[in-house]
Formats: C-alpha cells, structure tokens, sequence
C-alpha cells in the first residue's frame, strides 16, 4: 500500500498543488459515490457513508455530495466517468469489486480526478475481504488528501495491528483499538467494529443493522443505528418480532474489555415472557476474530 501511495503522490502531486494553494473555501472535493457490481445496495450505501463522513473529517477539505448526479448508472452504462454535474476542483469516487470468482479478495480503486486537468488519478490496493476495505479506509484517505493537499509524499509510518488493545502500558482504550471482526452471538454471523466509532452486525438470517460504538474507560457501548427490523429478533417467534419491531428501542450492548480478545456484558433486546414481549437483559461475550 505503501508503494501504491507514493506512486498516487507522484501523479498528484502537480495538480494538487496548485489547488492546495487556493483559499480555504475553495477546496471542496465532489463525491460521486461508490461503483460496484458485486456488493448489494446495503453493502453499498454503507460504504459510501463511511467516506463521505471520513472525508468530511480530513482538515481543508469540504465536500459535496453529488450522489444523486446519475454518475453512478451513467459509469455502469457508459464505461467511462461523467464529470458534467462537477462543480468542485476534484472529484471523488471508487470502484470495487471482486479480485477472481472465489470472492475471496476483493480491489478498492480510489479515483480523484482534476476536473479542470480533465485527469483522473487513482491506485488500487487489494483487501483480503469487503469488511477490510471498511475497517482500513480511513486510514487510506487520510494519507491521500492529507499528505497531497500539503504538497507532500504520504509518510511512512507503520500500519495499526487490529488485533492491539492497550496494555498497562498503554492504558487508554478507543474505538480505533477495538475495531475489528467479533462474533459471540448463537444468531449473529459476526460484528465488524470499524475505527472512528461505526460499525455493522450481520446476522445468520442474512439482515444487517448498522451500530454506533462508543468507548467510556473500559466501558464499550453499541447501539443499533437505523430503524428496527423483526430479523433483529431471530429468537422471538416470527409473528410476535414483526408487531414488536414497529415501536422496538434501539438494541444496546453494555460490554467491559476482559482482554485484548473479549467483550463481555449485557444486551438490552426484545425477549419473550409469560406476560408478552418485553425489553430484557442478556449475558452476552464477544470474542476476536
């Protein structure tokens, strides 16, 4: 990746220069969105918000969403980019899909393209799998925009083991060093905690919910973000979780680091007793994948 970052400086960094010398107001960057024929409009869409939030997050830049343009439907038509709804000096957008018919690993491509060079510039850098694209990304933007706008190659600086939670000798506890792959739940498939405090939980019935983490001391909260679903419920009976999800709160997981591989606590969720459906407590433990 390293490699790749240097190349991408090299060709951007004529361009960019120029741009990072405008005034303040003026370096906005128009988001097109994500391009990808393998992943499903869930998968999609979650992708594009986490870089459309993470690069809001780079200092100097603003960004427009320009989503809504038909980019992405005239890129899948057309085979080539169309910058006419470009309003920005740079545009934003990426193309995923899978590296070989296994599915196994997969290529992220960010492109930026001067609009005014009518020059698109881009590197490539394969992931072992989809979840790796979104745990990795911020890092990955960060070290394009931040480095070029300031006319200068991107760092060397050695990458976060996911696996690192702080010792004593690090005490201090963040999302960034919780991010990852846990599983632990008898109906969830796994939970991808993504650095910068998001996330997604996929469940065995195929449903998805979207989460926010937060970190107090030791303390990690997760709370779904979105609205409820019955799938959200697999151990009620499939009736009872339809009526239940239309006014269900948000599921909330209350869980304390035991080691730098569990998370141990409680679930907040819809469980089934004499008296009906009610909101309940349930011992619930993480492990690292």
């Amino acid at each position: 990746m390293r490699s790749a970052l240097r190349r991408a400086a090299a060709v951007f960094i004529v361009s960019l220069a120029a741009f990072a010398a405008q005034s303040q107001s003026s370096r906005s960057v128009d988001f097109f969105g994500v391009i990808s024929s393998d992943t499903d409009a869930n998968m999609i869409q979650m992708t594009e918000t986490l870089y459309l939030t993470q690069l809001g997050e780079v200092p100097g830049i603003s960004v427009i969403d320009r989503r809504q343009s038909g980019f992405v439907e005239a890129y899948k038509a057309q085979g080539t980019p169309d910058f006419s709804k470009a309003a920005s000096p740079l545009a934003f957008y990426a193309l995923i899909g899978k590296k070989d018919s296994s599915g196994g690993k997969w290529d992220c491509t960010i492109c930026i393209a001067d609009i005014h060079a009518n020059d698109i510039n881009s590197y490539t850098q394969t992931y072992d799998s989809y979840y790796k694209i979104l745990m990795e990304s911020k890092t990955s933007l960060q070290s394009i925009f931040e480095n070029l706008l300031n006319n200068r190659s991107p760092k060397e600086t050695d990458r976060t083991n996911d696996t690192n939670i702080p010792d004593n000798r690090s005490p201090a506890l963040s999302t960034d060093s919780i991010a990852g792959t846990w599983s632990g739940e008898d109906s969830i498939d796994k939970i991808v905690i993504l650095r910068g405090g998001r996330g997604f939980i996929i469940y065995k019935n195929g449903a998805t919910m979207n989460i926010s983490v937060s970190v107090a001391g030791k303390e990690v909260t997760v709370t779904q973000a979105g609205k409820s679903n019955a799938s959200f419920f697999p151990e009620l009976p499939r009736e009872a979780a339809l009526l239940a999800a239309t006014d269900a709160p948000p599921l909330t997981w209350k869980l304390t680091v035991q080691n730098a591989s569990t998370l141990s606590g409680i679930k907040t969720t819809l469980v089934e007793t004499k008296g009906g459906i009610v909101s309940g407590d349930v011992r619930v433990e993480w492990k690292r994948k």
